[in-house]
Parts: C-alpha cells; sequence; structure tokens
C-alpha cells in the first residue's frame, strides 16, 4: 500500500454561493486551531488502495478487519475524544443501522507538510514546493470513500464513486498562496442521503505551523452510490437524520444539489445542438485561420500549419497506454476512482504543457461522472486533447478507453474528464477545430469555459492588461 497521505485546495469561501461549512466540532472549526488527528497510513475500508482516514468499530461504523489510525468526532457515543486517536482492529462486518447521524461519518486527518520532509517530497511537484494534484484528487476520493462507508458500511453492497463537482484551484487573495510549507487539514461526512446515493462533503483548512490558528481554505463534493455486490441493482443505505440546525441545513443543501445534478445531467451542454452564435463562432474562427495561413504562406513563404495565431487541434492530442493493476484497486476488485483521477489529471497536465510550451498551474477540474467501472487487467488508453484556449487559460479534455487486446475497434469510453490550466508566461496559441468531431469538443470546451468562473475570471484578468 502507497504509504502518503495529502491535502487539496480550492477558493470556496463559507456561506458564499450558498454553501455552508460542513458540520466540524466546534473546536475544530476554520480558523479556531482547534484539535487535530494524527498523520496515518491504513487500508482504505471500502474504496480506495491509499492511505486515509478510516472506520472505527466502537463508533457504530462498519469496520471489516483492518487496523486504523484516524479521528473521531467528538460527539460520537464511545468514540475518541476531542483530539484524541483512535486505534482498532475489527475481526467482523456488522451490518449498519437503519439510520445514521451525519457526526457518525466525520472523520478529519492532519498532513503536516511543514514539519514533515519525507511527506513532502512524496507531494512535492517536481523539486519545486508545488503540489502534485493528481496525487491530492487520489486521496480526496479515497478520504471521501472512507466517509461513505462509514455510514453505509460495507456488508452486502458494494460502494462507488459516481460523480464529482467541480473543483478550483483558484488562490483566494485573503489566504495567499498555498504550498508545502502548510499543514494540511481534510476534514468530511456524509451531508445527505437517498435511497442509495450520498453526498460527501470535504473541507480544507491550511496553517503555516503548529503554533498558528486553521485557515479555511475551500470545499470539494463527491456522490458516492451503493450498489448489490453483483453491480446490477441499487442498495440500501441509511437514512442521515440531522442532529443540529447546520446538519439540517447541510441535508436541505445537499438534497438541492441533488436536483441540479440531475438536471445537469438531462440538459448536459455535450446533448445541445450548436446555437447560431456558436455555428458562427466555429466558422469564423475556421474561416480566419484558413486565411492566416496562406497568407503566410504566400507572403513569408513558410508552411500553412506554421500559422503563429493558432494551432490545428489534432496536433495538440497526446496519448498513453497504461494497465490496470490489482494493486490500484478497491476492496470491491476494481480499479477505484481516485487512481482514475490522477492518471487523467497528470496526462491532462503533460497536454497542457506541450501546447503551451511550459508547465502550467491547475485552474479547475470540472464535474466528473464515472460511467464504467474499470475491472483489474484493464488496457486503459488515455487521449489528451486541448479543446479550447483563451488567454493563458488552457482546457484538456482526457478520453479514457478500455482496450481489448488483438481487438483495439471494441474500444470503449469508460471515463471523460476536463481541466483547465493557466500558462505562467501569459497567452497561448488558440486551436482551431478541422472536422465536425473536433468542433463539437472545441464548443464544449468553450461552454465549460463561459460556466466556469474560475477560468473566465483568469483569462479576462491576464487579458484585459493588454487590450
Amino acid at each position: 500500500m502507497r504509504a502518503r497521505v495529502a491535502g487539496w485546495f480550492a477558493n470556496s469561501r463559507p456561506g458564499s454561493n450558498g454553501t455552508v461549512p460542513l458540520a466540524s466540532p466546534p473546536a475544530s472549526a476554520p480558523g479556531t486551531g482547534g484539535p487535530t488527528s494524527a498523520s496515518t497510513t491504513s487500508t482504505s475500508t471500502g474504496h480506495g488502495s491509499g492511505p486515509s482516514a478510516a472506520t472505527t468499530p466502537d463508533s457504530g461504523g462498519a469496520a471489516c478487519a483492518f487496523d486504523v489510525t484516524a479521528s473521531s468526532h467528538p460527539s460520537n457515543t464511545g468514540a475518541a475524544s476531542s483530539g484524541a486517536t483512535a486505534n482498532a482492529t475489527a475481526t467482523s462486518c456488522a451490518p449498519p443501522p437503519a439510520s445514521r447521524a451525519p457526526a457518525d461519518s466525520w472523520l478529519e486527518m492532519l498532513f503536516p507538510f511543514s514539519s514533515n520532509a519525507v511527506l513532502r517530497e512524496q507531494y512535492q511537484r517536481f523539486m519545486s514546493n508545488s503540489m502534485r494534484y493528481g496525487l491530492l484528487l487520489e486521496d480526496l476520493d479515497t478520504l471521501a470513500g472512507d466517509i461513505a462507508a462509514r455510514h453505509a458500511g460495507v456488508r452486502d453492497r458494494v460502494l462507488l464513486t459516481a460523480s464529482i463537482d467541480r473543483i478550483s484551484w483558484l488562490q483566494d487573495p485573503e489566504v495567499g498562496e498555498v504550498t508545502l510549507s502548510h499543514d494540511l487539514r481534510m476534514a468530511g461526512q456524509v451531508v445527505w442521503a437517498g435511497r442509495s446515493s450520498m453526498e460527501v462533503l470535504i473541507e480544507l483548512s491550511r496553517r503555516e505551523s503548529s503554533q498558528q490558528d486553521w485557515t479555511f481554505i475551500g470545499l470539494a463534493r463527491f456522490v458516492l452510490v451503493a450498489r448489490t455486490p453483483d453491480r446490477t441493482a441499487a442498495a440500501d443505505v441509511p437514512a442521515l437524520v440531522p442532529q443540529s440546525a447546520r446538519e439540517k441545513e447541510l441535508f436541505e443543501q445537499g438534497q438541492k444539489h441533488m436536483q441540479l445534478r440531475n438536471q445537469r445531467r438531462d440538459t448536459h451542454t455535450a446533448r445541445k445542438p450548436p446555437t447560431a452564435e456558436e455555428v458562427a463562432l466555429v466558422h469564423d474562427l475556421i474561416r480566419n485561420h484558413h486565411l492566416a495561413r496562406t497568407l503566410a504562406a504566400h507572403h513569408h513563404h513558410h508552411s500553412p500549419r506554421d500559422s503563429p495565431d493558432a494551432v490545428p487541434m489534432a496536433r495538440t492530442v497526446l496519448q498513453s497506454s497504461v494497465l490496470m493493476h490489482s494493486q490500484d484497486r478497491n476492496a470491491f476488485d476494481v480499479i477505484f476512482g481516485g487512481h482514475l483521477l490522477r492518471l487523467a489529471y497528470e496526462h491532462a497536465f503533460a497536454t497542457a504543457a506541450l501546447h503551451a510550451g511550459e508547465y502550467c498551474d491547475p485552474l479547475s477540474m470540472d464535474d466528473v461522472a464515472f460511467l464504467l467501472p474499470v475491472p483489474i487487467g484493464t488496457l486503459l488508453r488515455l487521449t489528451g486533447q486541448v479543446v479550447y484556449v483563451e488567454g493563458p487559460v488552457v482546457r484538456v479534455h482526457v478520453h479514457a478507453t478500455k482496450l481489448e487486446p488483438g481487438a483495439p475497434e471494441q474500444s470503449v469510453v469508460t471515463n471523460v474528464f476536463s481541466f483547465a490550466f493557466v500558462s505562467k508566461s501569459g497567452g497561448v496559441r488558440r486551436v482551431v477545430p478541422e472536422t465536425m468531431v473536433e468542433a463539437m469538443e472545441y464548443l464544449m470546451g468553450y461552454r465549460q469555459h463561459i460556466n466556469d468562473d474560475t477560468s473566465r475570471v483568469v483569462a479576462e484578468e491576464r487579458v484585459r492588461p493588454r487590450l
């Protein structure tokens, strides 16, 4: 098992955009400098294969024969007291109760980057003080799975990540730059549960040293679903019974989020035909590009493909193939979503760098829906392509495709990921579609850009001084 822990950050503040911080213990709310847990290395309960917080049997969770070191919610009956560390070894799986309180699934983990040189080295990007965000996504997904398993248990059911809401890495100016010099803390719990699905809310805070208070940074929302062991039908999960006014507010928000997700799924931008304005946008882009290529070839004796103003989308494609090994499986013997997230992010990172001519900083990850499970032994092909550029903002789509050895034409797309990056040097050459398929990908990237506050604001701020 991988011996590491992680952190994550986004720019969502308490109360902004209708969000409410999760129901963490009052003594450890953001900015109060409350109790923390120890960094841990454990086997994930029901989701990922990396280190994570894990269920403790004395808190009423569904623990199944594994060692854990995790911080429990102080309000749990029989759980570790505030600031303490619970250690236990379970020997059997008990069925979950009919209902659970949100606090029963609460888990907290501390990542002491400021004082642990080995940990910093594991998470540093190249030789810098920047983080490998792919690893952070991987561990974040693992933590979400452990939280869901703490609520629902893993007896007679399989827990799978269904979707992840958009995550933004845009720095909050009031917080400043977050690097490996800071300690990070992740805390999360189930905030809403339906018949077979759960919303897990994870909150991140940071501090510069153990002598300072925690500062709230952002939130991430995961949806996990329970399935029967053969994965052919939905499995019930315990009802969630909010206890406090804060938990009730989070529950109501979770219910609204599920309704919005269903609306976004039914009205997904990929299902909408191009509008007249979008057709005109692509038409003008292609027309101007071809005019520029013709003029460049005629007046400067350059190849038409060497136009400095734009690049055909086909030239930005980057492919790689990865074997799915058993070491990256979850407890249900399929590749867990966090591993796929890391692979997709790092592939997108490389794709953006090749086009921009430098390594770019991450801006956001669009909503992710996990379409199909990826079995052990799968040959997975990752295809990255720059689909839209606006100023310094580069948006990359990554298609994950299952291949059959000897029959690559029988490929099946399992996931499509979308990441936005920003070039530190400023404007990047635009991309131009040359086929109908590329035109649809371009419009998808365009729609994602205008709906993504993070990438749009960065593009406007970086471009405005040049006007």
